[in-house]
């Protein structure tokens, strides 16, 4: 008993850490959008003490809370191979299907012992049967990491024993008091966690008080550097609350797929089954799992109405399901991100194997679920791209950034001015360099006051992006000049195209195990293209006369066409920038771009192949512009 005890956990470990490992290696190095901009640079940040001497390098992402993302920038940084780097992260977070496994166990601790394990397994596989999890295995995102506490939590709180409530319950509190300290977005989780816990007043203190210890341990720190830099302990986040004088004053959201209405939301755990991507992420992730709960609920719903005795739920059964629809509903309410909602996703599994285990009997349960497992697993290797971005050629580096070496010898204030910053480069950088992304901001904030003004008299100052590599001649394309002065030229500067220097992306991959990584993912083609990037000297430059009257009329027009289409915005607001001949606003909480276009004043989603053509420029700064129809509801 007890050695079969041992081997089943140790099957539990092994089998999902070596899928998992082949997987990582098989899906390729990933180089997502958010480690380019912001994964590797807010951590090297931390652990270099550059937070003081960079403003909005990787814009609002810069001020996220970076422990979280040491782990994989530690590794990278040191030296170790990517393959490893990949296949040691990926074993870590396998271990999301063993805490599946043992939350399905536990939720079906009534069963005969054979059945038990099947129906565990079954619930731990169609858990884990999420193109949104899998994309993400063995790469740098943080959601993958911190669904392991939850899950831990979870599985200490599936447990009817009255006698050890109230320290599971301070255990718990402490798990997710990490998991939303490292992410904010976590927090509706800890709350929705209450419906775990024993429902009396001991309980209820011991959760609270562990989940309050661990912010104060992991986000303490960070929010009081952040207070004490900014005004504002969640800074740029809140700041319609904090005011801080650094940013605009508006509550930054996630709401790219937020439903908008209750019809909507009752919707959208069927409409997350289209094959689409920008359902509920970036990608294109089926998930007919949670259209197949709704069945299996109603199901059992008619079951208990018929009085049937096998569709019984007991008290645990009642909490966890009160947890995983309380997490569903704030997960869509507040951000409908696949990312963020991974916990709900991953916790599928065992609710449908706990409802079909009542639904049906005990042959039929086993069937359905290995369908549905099929199914979905079906959907996803055909239509789900393998990583979230860019899937690479494994290399002796994660970023093998061929650095000059006067980049290296020489500091300077570094400026950005696309949306995707390519921060990841600035630890490559001389140590004392700074860097700071112009989208969106403003001088004379007590920040730029503070960090970036005394850099830009003391110099040197140049220009930082991927728009800026060599053509033919050497030099970068005059239609990017042309749209970086338009750019830089609200502060008071220019690029001087004789003074550029390459920031090469080379593959590094002639050694032996990345010659065999790469043969297992198929040879992936090189993207050393796309990758690298290049620096310019920037030179004074006196801005054109009317510029100035020109930008606030835009934006005074801008801003009637926000207030005009609260549905679309939001409540949201940017600053106004000049790109070339137009101007734009970039809306970082809506991922839009809100922007004229040959006398049209155009809102424009990042990711999605339309856009809302809100009507005439000149109406706009007029004041008379007719309301357009996708404003009207």
């Amino acid at each position: 008993m007890i050695a079969a005890e041992r081997g089943r956990r140790i099957a539990a470990l092994a089998v999902p850490a070596l899928f998992a490992a082949v997987w990582a290696v098989y899906a390729g190095k990933d180089l997502n959008w958010d480690l380019l901009h912001y994964h590797y640079y807010v951590a090297g940040a931390l652990a270099e003490g550059r937070l003081g001497q960079d403003y909005f390098a990787a814009s609002a992402q810069s001020y996220l809370n970076p422990v979280a993302y040491l782990p994989f920038y530690l590794m990278v940084k040191a030296g170790w191979h990517s393959v490893a780097v990949s296949v040691l992260l990926a074993i870590a977070h396998a271990a999301n299907i063993t805490l599946l496994y043992g939350i399905a166990r536990r939720l079906l601790a009534h069963r005969a012992a054979a059945d038990r394990e099947i129906l565990a397994a079954l619930g731990a596989a169609l858990g884990a049967a999420s193109a949104v999890f899998w994309a993400m295995v063995g790469t740098s995102f943080a959601d993958v990491v911190l669904t392991i506490p939850m899950l831990a939590a979870v599985l200490l709180l599936v447990d009817s024993d009255p006698g050890k409530s109230v320290s599971r319950a301070a255990r718990a509190g402490l798990l997710f008091g990490a998991a939303a300290s490292l992410k904010y977005s976590n927090a509706f989780f800890a709350l929705a966690g209450l419906a775990l816990v024993a429902p009396r007043v001991r309980p209820y203190a011991a959760y609270a008080a562990g989940g309050l210890a661990a912010a104060a341990l992991l986000a303490g720190p960070w929010m009081t550097f952040l207070y004490r830099e900014f005004g504002n302990p969640f800074f740029p986040h809140l700041n319609a609350w904090f005011g801080s004088p650094d940013f605009l004053p508006i509550n930054l959201t996630a709401s790219r797929y937020v439903p908008q209405d209750l019809a909507q939301a009752l919707a959208f755990p069927f409409r997350m089954a289209l094959p689409e991507s920008l359902t509920y992420a970036e990608i294109s992730a089926p998930d007919i799992r949670f259209a197949a709960i709704a069945v299996l609920a109603a199901a059992v719903a008619v079951s208990r109405l018929l009085r049937t005795p096998e569709a019984k739920l007991g008290a645990a059964d009642a909490r966890f399901l009160a947890f995983f629809l309380l997490s569903l509903s704030f997960w869509i309410a507040t951000s409908a991100n696949g990312r963020y909602g991974l916990l709900v996703l991953l916790l599928a599994g065992p609710c449908a194997a706990r409802l079909a285990e009542r639904a049906l009997a005990a042959r039929a349960a086993r069937g359905a679920l290995l369908v549905l497992i099929a199914a979905q697993s079906a959907a996803c290797a055909m239509i789900s791209p393998a990583r979230w971005f860019v899937a690479e050629r494994w290399s002796r580096q994660w970023l093998p950034f061929e650095v000059p070496e006067r980049a290296r010898r020489q500091p300077a204030l570094y400026l950005t001015v696309e949306t995707q910053s390519m921060a990841a480069v600035a630890p490559f950088l001389h140590p004392r360099s700074s860097f700071v992304n112009l989208r969106g901001q403003k001088g004379g904030t007590p920040g730029w006051k503070r960090i970036v003004e005394p850099r830009l008299a003391r110099g040197p100052v140049r220009a930082l992006g991927r728009g800026l590599r060599p053509g033919r001649d050497g030099r970068p394309l005059a239609e990017v000049i042309e749209g970086y002065a338009s750019t830089l030229a609200r502060f008071g500067l220019r690029v001087d195209p004789s003074d550029c220097f390459e920031i090469a992306w080379h593959d590094l991959d002639d050694d032996p195990v990345s010659r065999a990584a790469n043969a297992l993912s198929g040879n992936l083609p090189s993207r050393a293209k796309m990758l690298s990037l290049a620096s310019c000297g920037l030179v004074p430059a006196a801005r054109e006369p009317g510029e100035a009257a020109a930008e606030a009329r835009v934006s005074a027009a801008f801003d009637r066409v926000e207030r005009a289409c609260p549905r679309l915005f939001r409540g949201q607001t940017a600053v106004t920038d000049r790109y070339g001949a137009e101007w734009s606003r970039t809306y970082t909480g809506l991922d839009a771009r809100l922007e004229t276009h040959s006398g049209r004043v155009v809102l424009a989603p990042f990711f999605r192949l339309v856009y809302y053509d809100l009507g005439n420029l000149l109406d706009w700064e007029r004041g008379d512009a007719p309301l357009p129809p996708s404003c009207r509801s």
